[in-house]
């Protein structure tokens, strides 16, 4: 898996907020915004509070786009890799309290709060490949990989 530099981890908690892109069953994508989050060196984990389209996707599909960016600095990140549920006790309380407590102290919004309270899946991505945002960058050329970055969904599709 790609290691997460501390200066994109930084970047990507700074933003708050990251978009996941999947596919299901149904071959149609579908893109959902994620602000419940934690970034470590080596995965990228959220909760799923909802259960709805991506949750299903993920079923299906394990592949997974991540997409990150700053719109003043014209600046972002986009990883692909896979994703899976975090059941096992005490590790799935433990990611979903340091989540939540970050969350909230960077979101002070009833509706956060509230959704916080509720039961949710924790989903751990782990990166495969990471491009570059950036429009002054070839964002067709890889900055990570652990495999051949054109091969990536096909292999993990298997």
């Amino acid at each position: 898996m790609v290691k997460i530099p501390s200066k994109i981890k930084e970047f990507i908690e700074d933003q708050g907020i990251f978009a996941v892109g999947t596919v299901g069953g149904n071959r149609l994508p579908n893109v959902s915004p994620r602000i419940f989050f934690r970034v470590d060196e080596d995965a990228i984990y959220w909760i799923d509070f909802f259960k709805h389209k991506s949750f299903r996707n993920f079923q299906t599909n394990p592949c997974v786009t991540i997409s990150v960016y700053n719109k003043e600095d014209l600046k972002g990140y986009q990883f692909r890799g896979t994703v899976s549920f975090i059941t096992d006790e005490p590790t799935k309380s433990q990611i979903r309290e340091s989540i939540i407590k970050k969350t909230l102290e960077k979101n002070i919004s009833p509706k956060v709060k509230q959704l916080s309270e509720k039961e949710g899946q924790i989903i751990q991505f782990e990166p495969k490949v990471c491009y570059s945002l950036n429009p002054e960058e070839y964002s067709d050329m890889c900055i990570g990989s652990d495999i051949d970055s054109k091969q990536v969904f096909e292999n993990l599709s298997k």
